[in-house]
């Protein structure tokens, strides 16, 4: 299992960013895609299992057709990717397993990881925890079943779906800023090896947080690009590691003010898109540091004052207003 190269191999001429494409893949219509590759992303020591998992979809309407930042569906089949055991334990219950699609960020870019675009690559974590009352162990369906593939072996797919959270037509025109916690760090992968591919000069931040050193996902290839592109700049804040300049946990909007010298200006510019990325509740830090800066990113809602969006608690219902208000042409997001 080997990781793909992250520059284009000189035989390879990079054919445009293929033009948006949706659903072409359903649930009653879904893409039997095989496993070619597959290799862990999180280190053997962390409490959590995260893996790299490579689709061949050549022949099939989406090779060549879809975008980073889309998303695709998985559809388990059974609780786990083995049959016989599904089968015995009584894993597949009519009517119920069939509807969990999950949808999975794509990782790879336009052209695949084989960089003829025959291939689609996902991030997945697998899910494992206890209900609360009974303590009974609970596995997530679709991530338990796609962690558990090997090659050549089968898998249902839905999509490609999403059209937001896209990088711009003309990508090599813009600065960004990216934010990321766990494997919302799928889609920056791709769009950072696009971006590089295609001879990238502007500005480019990644801000990626995770509870511990374990958990960074895709470090090797981040650092490739740090190493070799000045232009790039790559931050990591690791929340049970680290503490603020508070004293408290680290976290990405922690790092974005340290880093608020180079960012403000950066921000403010018409050509800067900023994308977030990850687990639902992540722009609730970064939110009010955009107020604090007075950034164009963000506009304020009617009746509210910056301070008042600075005590906001989660719960507070404004925060719907305060998402409608953030400009949806230069700043992106995409939680769950």
């Amino acid at each position: 299992m080997s990781k793909p190269t992250l520059e284009r191999p000189g035989h390879i001429s990079l054919s445009p960013v293929p033009e948006t494409t949706l659903n072409l893949y359903t649930q009653k219509e879904p893409l039997s895609a095989t496993v070619v590759d597959k290799y862990r992303i999180s280190d053997l020591s962390s409490p959590n299992y995260c893996w790299h998992v490579v689709l061949d979809i050549s022949a099939s309407q989406m090779a060549r057709k879809y975008r980073i930042g889309q998303s695709v569906g998985v559809i388990p089949t059974g609780r786990f990717h083995n049959a016989e055991f599904n089968l015995a334990h009584n894993q597949i219950r009519k009517g119920t397993l069939a509807r969990k699609i999950r949808l999975y960020s794509i990782a790879s870019t336009c052209w695949g990881d084989d960089w003829e675009g025959n291939t689609i690559s996902l991030c997945i974590k697998r899910e494992i925890s206890e209900d609360i009352e009974s303590g009974e162990l609970v596995m997530g369906a679709a991530s338990n079943y796609i962690c558990d593939v090997a090659i050549g072996d089968q898998v249902m797919i839905t999509g490609p779906v999403g059209k937001s959270f896209l990088l711009p037509d003309n990508p090599l025109d813009y600065n960004y800023v990216f934010a990321a916690t766990g494997t919302g760090i799928a889609p920056y992968r791709g769009m950072l090896i696009e971006l590089f591919n295609q001879g990238f000069e502007k500005e480019a931040w990644l801000f990626f947080g995770v509870p511990y050193s374990t958990d960074i996902l895709y470090d090797d290839e981040f650092r490739y690009f740090a190493d070799r592109h000045s232009n790039f700049h790559y931050v990591t804040a690791i929340s049970r590691e680290q503490k603020n300049d508070q004293g408290k946990r680290m976290y990405v909007q922690d790092r974005l003010a340290q880093y608020a010298d180079q960012l403000v200006s950066l921000l403010n510019q018409p050509t800067t898109l900023m994308y977030l990325c990850g687990l639902k509740g992540m722009e609730y830090g970064i939110y009010p540091w955009l107020y604090s800066i007075g950034s164009n990113l963000v506009n304020l809602p009617d009746g509210l004052s910056i301070q008042d969006i600075q005590d906001l608690p989660r719960s507070s219902k404004e925060w719907p207003r305060i998402e409608r208000a953030r400009d949806k042409d230069r700043l992106f997001k995409e939680t769950y």
